[in-house]
């Protein structure tokens, strides 16, 4: 399907789109959209909330009012015959008004019905064409319930899916196809997210229930495929706070793992192998609660995300300034701000910096690769329908910080707190200390030392993207860190890229048909 050239831009428009673009001008006004704030958008509206009498479209004269009620956001309102073609009639009232309180719905006009289904079935016959030419096939997943998780192995040759179904999937690549190696019972609750474990400790997965419980499965390749066996249970890890895990991640530096796991209350911690050549019994090296100050409350929708820097080595620029080689980095994702963690030489984590600027909790992130760019970078998705992308630097001096970036450095005892004191404090203390009390750091090189390996960091949000119409639920990065790719409510995968004045934009743009 060859594209269509706008001649006024230059730019490249997917035919799909186009037809997309006029089912959509007759749905709306552009004046709806302009005056549409990010908790309106389809992820919300459709099931919280309605238009504000501020934010509604103008109603026809004669039209009837709308009603306080919820009302539908599809229902087709009556328009006169005689005053409007199709291509002129005003679609915006769907959003006010409800059927079961508009008893004029016999008036509607019966030419905008075949008129709308005509655009839609021609876009999904381009659907149809798209998905044969670029390969794209229909995946059928076995699951008796929602697939909550998919993780791929280091090469990309293994997937796993986790489900709702409390079972796991593992699925190798042959032939351009997949193919179901092994599926087991693996919690006895739904399976809320799942990882491959790095190349070099032999093939393990660790997945987290709302059981409460994180266990690791290595596959035992003397089992037969699909006995049911062929992945052994090595180790089972329960919450410290009875709350269960929303989120878990493994890093790797050789043979050296570590695995980082957040509960749905705020519980962070970390763990390594009790022995190193074995992934059956693991320590608790750090933990802390990242809301100390602010709890969520039990009614309250949250966000926990944790994600490892994957590299070997740190950004080259933080290394010359002190950092530790075989530091970690570490991002969490806490309601609406991101904290990120370093660890000094002492193997002690410490607080570096805070992203903020997210208005609704935060649902995905990703820590790109590329140490030897110069700085980090780091992209959420929110809620509230943008992705922010951040820039983490190290200034070249460290007893300035750069302008537009905030900084934190934290004294010992805003590190992690260790397994021992595991129980809540009026006082703030940890994280909550730290970030409470950064404009009482202690400067750059008194720091180094006094806590050597630890070093001063800005960030700098370069990007707010809202392409999205609707909350971003997942981002990730290309293996080299040039990419970044998202998706969300609007069912459509969107591909970034840095532009030449530094700041990403959309590269591409691919539509997936909803499965109703």
């Amino acid at each position: 399907m060859d594209p269509i050239t706008d001649g006024d831009h230059g730019a490249l428009h997917d035919p799909i789109k186009v037809r997309l673009e006029a089912v959509n001008r007759r749905l709306v006004r552009p004046g709806f959209l302009h005056n549409i704030t990010p908790s309106r958008l389809p992820s919300q509206a459709a099931s919280e909330t309605s238009l504000s009498p501020a934010e509604a479209p103008l109603i026809k004269e004669g039209a009837r009012a709308p009603s306080h009620h919820r009302h539908s956001h599809l229902h087709l309102v009556a328009l006169s015959l005689d005053d409007f073609a199709p291509d002129e009639v005003d679609l915006t009232q769907p959003l006010i008004l409800d059927p079961s309180v508009d008893h004029n719905a016999s008036l509607l006009d019966p030419r905008v019905g075949p008129h709308l289904a005509s655009l839609f079935v021609q876009a999904r016959d381009a659907y149809a064409k798209m998905a044969a030419e670029r390969a794209f096939q229909p995946f059928a997943h076995g699951h008796q319930d929602l697939v909550l998780a998919v993780d791929f192995n280091y090469f990309g040759t293994r997937m796993v899916t986790a489900s709702s179904d409390h079972r796991l999937k593992v699925w190798d690549k042959k032939d351009e196809q997949w193919t179901m190696v092994e599926s087991w019972k693996a919690h006895d609750a739904e399976i809320v997210d799942v990882k491959w474990n790095g190349p070099f400790m032999g093939e393990v997965v660790g997945s987290i229930g709302e059981d409460g419980r994180c266990k690791l499965w290595q596959e035992d390749v003397t089992e037969v495929p699909m006995s049911g066996t062929r992945f052994k249970l090595i180790a089972n890890i329960g919450s410290l706070t009875n709350a269960p895990f929303m989120s878990l991640d493994f890093k790797n530096i050789m043979q050296e793992t570590w695995l980082a796991l957040i509960t749905r209350d705020g519980h962070l911690s970390v763990y390594e192998p009790s022995d190193p050549s074995n992934l059956n019994d693991w320590t608790a090296i750090a933990e802390h609660w990242i809301c100390e100050n602010a709890p969520p409350q039990r009614q309250e929708e949250v966000g926990f995300k944790v994600v490892f820097h994957k590299e070997k080595l740190p950004c080259y620029t933080a290394i010359m300034a002190g950092l530790d080689r075989k530091s970690l980095g570490l991002a969490v994702a806490a309601m609406n701000d991101v904290f990120i963690f370093r660890t000094d030489k002492a193997k002690r984590f410490w607080p570096v910096v805070t992203l903020t600027g997210a208005r609704q909790i935060i649902r995905d992130l990703a820590w790109a690769n590329g140490s030897m760019r110069g700085h980090d970078i780091i992209a959420t998705a929110s809620k509230d329908g943008a992705i922010r992308i951040y820039e983490l630097s190290t200034p070249r001096s460290e007893k300035t910080s750069s302008s537009g970036g905030t900084s934190s450095t934290a004294t010992a005892s805003d590190s992690m707190s260790s397994p021992q004191s595991r129980a809540r404090k009026n006082a703030p203390s940890g994280i909550g200390a730290g970030l409470a009390g950064a404009s009482k750091a202690p400067a750059a090189s008194q720091d180094h030392e006094q806590y050597p390996g630890r070093i001063r960091q800005v960030v700098k949000l370069t990007d707010e993207l809202t392409n999205h119409h609707g909350a971003v639920w997942r981002v990730a990065f290309s293996q080299m860190g040039d990419l970044l790719v998202s998706t969300g409510d609007d069912a459509a995968i969107r591909t970034w890229k840095k532009a030449v004045n530094g700041h990403w934009a959309e590269y591409a743009e691919i539509e997936t048909a909803r499965d109703n």
